[in-house]
């Protein structure tokens, strides 16, 4: 562990995160998927703009049967059959959210209000991983230091960090955030999270960043988990 690594003293918390998100638009609470839900307003400018999406995405669909196979025609759907199963995932006062299915299969649409109250898709993102959100931050993963060994007695983890969003080979140190940590009877969770890099962050290599954990008490005989990445129940082998 180099002797300038980050030591971070972590916050307290429940097993589950608050917030979870698939990096496509807002966090939302990991039960969302799952609840009852309203029909969508056609005439909405922000569900006008959702529609226009699943037409595009109907259009690609219906090309993507390769360069010798014409795809089948698809059936014409009118507005009330196109946001079949749509729902409002999340919402801010200029963004929105909008997803169809339950994870792992989820499918989101976030819309954004533009000049005039005209509202356009900002991203689309089909079954990506759901990871705890803090902040407006998707957890970084992590793994255990390897040369060092954990004792029952210890109150320090060493852990190595890997950024969850790009940086440009930019170090992390000082940008790593007290994680949250959950301490059960038979397991501590950590979720580790690394502030962003403001501007342009090219696509490079992803570096390891050294990290050390204060625990409040010894690890004991807990296992020690990577809570980053959030599993809907029901869906953990």
């Amino acid at each position: 562990m180099p002797s300038d690594a980050p030591t971070l003293t972590p916050l307290i918390t429940a097993r589950e995160p608050a917030l979870i998100s698939d990096g496509g638009g807002l966090p939302f609470a990991p039960l969302a998927p799952l609840a009852p839900f309203e029909p969508l307003d056609p005439n909405s400018p922000a569900v006008e703009a959702l529609i226009q999406q699943i037409d595009f995405g109907r259009k690609r669909a219906s090309k993507g049967a390769g360069r010798f196979r014409r795809a089948p025609r698809l059936p014409e759907l009118d507005v009330s059959e196109k946001l079949a199963g749509w729902r409002e995932l999340a919402t801010a006062e200029d963004e929105i959210l909008y997803a169809k299915g339950r994870p792992p299969q989820l499918l989101t649409v976030a819309v954004s209000r533009a000049k005039r109250d005209k509202w356009l898709v900002v991203g689309v993102s089909n079954s990506r991983p759901l990871r705890a959100s803090r902040q407006g931050l998707r957890a970084s993963s992590w793994r255990l230091d390897p040369d060092f060994e954990v004792n029952s007695g210890d109150s320090e983890l060493h852990i190595l960090v890997t950024e969850q969003t790009q940086a440009t080979g930019v170090p992390a140190d000082d940008r790593m955030l007290a994680p949250d940590l959950y301490i059960g009877a038979d397991e501590l969770v950590l979720r580790v999270y690394v502030k962003a890099l403001e501007g342009y962050t090219g696509r490079t290599r992803r570096y390891e960043t050294a990290v050390t954990v204060r625990l409040p008490e010894p690890v004991g005989d807990r296992a020690i988990v990577d809570g980053a990445v959030y599993e809907p129940p029901g869906t953990s082998a």
